[in-house]
């Protein structure tokens, strides 16, 4: 959760942080610079720091990557959406489902 706000408050200059629950799922909506398109797809990988990233020197891609792989063995799906220069809205889906252990 820290890795998330912290991202929100870190790209969200303008406007606002919005947090919900709705049906389950937590919603993080931030009015901020929005993740381009093209990265979207690789924002969960390990290292990737994307356009974003590279502009910001501390970036180094590991805060999405481990809060997606913690949150896969707890057994909730975390999804984004973004719109560049809109804003982003992330989701974890805390709805029960059995716990995936390696």
């Amino acid at each position: 959760m820290e890795q998330l706000l912290s991202n929100a408050l870190k790209y969200t200059k303008k406007g606002g942080i919005h947090i919900y629950v709705k049906d389950e799922v937590l919603y993080i909506e931030d009015s901020g610079i929005g993740i381009k398109e093209e990265d979207l797809p690789r924002i969960f990988e390990k290292g990737f720091t994307g356009y974003n990233g590279r502009m910001d020197k501390k970036a180094s891609g590991l805060g999405l990557y481990l809060c997606a792989r913690i949150l896969k063995y707890l057994g909730h799906p975390i999804h984004m959406s973004s719109k560049q220069g809109i804003g982003t809205t992330v989701m974890i889906d805390f709805h029960v489902q059995d716990l995936q252990v390696e």
